[in-house]
């Protein structure tokens, strides 16, 4: 009975040994590594650009303005009676403006002062003024004040020696072709009764020596 035991105590310890895994024929897997598993829900976004800086523009300085004007001169001829008042003589004068429309009414006002000429006089009446000289379109329009028509005192020669020195002076601008008067702004029909200033007068070389 111990003889049949035995044997096969013993064949049944082999199997069970042979059934045993060898750790040397299966290495042990290596342990997992930390792995991100994107879902949905943990997809990272995008990187955003990044704005760039706003760039601050400094204000360009305007240049300073220079607001004085510049005087220049200029020569002009101007014409004044002569003595006798029989005519018109033309003669050279130096007039300093500011500006190139400044000129009609300092040729004007030249008349207002005595001639040095020992030959000529001054038509223009004392204390009159001229108020300002406007040009448009070839139309001068000379405004006198109302001391004008007070102070003059010439008869026919003197009022048209003294109208057509102005007119003579002013259409000697080649931009000048008519003379239009006016006294404080209003228009008149004549001075003292001798020559009609309704309407605007051309250039009068008859009179011009």
């Amino acid at each position: 009975m111990n003889k049949i035991f035995l044997p096969a105590m013993l064949a049944l310890l082999l199997l069970t040994a042979g059934c045993e895994q060898n750790p040397s024929d299966n290495p042990p897997e290596p342990p997992a590594q930390n792995k991100t598993v994107v879902t949905p829900e943990t997809k990272p976004e995008p990187s955003k650009p990044v704005p760039e800086p706003e760039k601050t523009v400094q204000p360009r300085e305007n240049p300073p303005v220079n607001n004085e004007k510049t005087e220049q001169s200029m020569n002009i001829k101007v014409y004044y009676p002569d003595d006798s008042g029989m005519r018109l003589v033309e003669v050279e004068r130096e007039i300093i403006v500011g500006d190139e429309d400044e000129k009609y009414i300092a040729a004007v006002e030249t008349l207002l002062d005595e001639p040095v000429e020992d030959n000529l006089t001054r038509i223009f009446p004392k204390n009159a003024g001229i108020r300002s000289v406007t040009v448009s379109d070839g139309l001068a329009i000379v405004d006198f004040d109302g001391s004008i028509l007070k102070n003059f005192v010439g008869g026919s020669t003197g009022e048209e020696f003294l109208i057509g020195s102005i007119v003579d002076t002013l259409t000697n601008f080649p931009e000048i072709n008519r003379v239009k008067f006016l006294v404080d702004g209003q228009e008149i029909e004549t001075l003292s009764g001798h020559m009609d200033l309704s309407a605007p007068l051309e250039r009068m070389s008859d009179l011009i020596q």
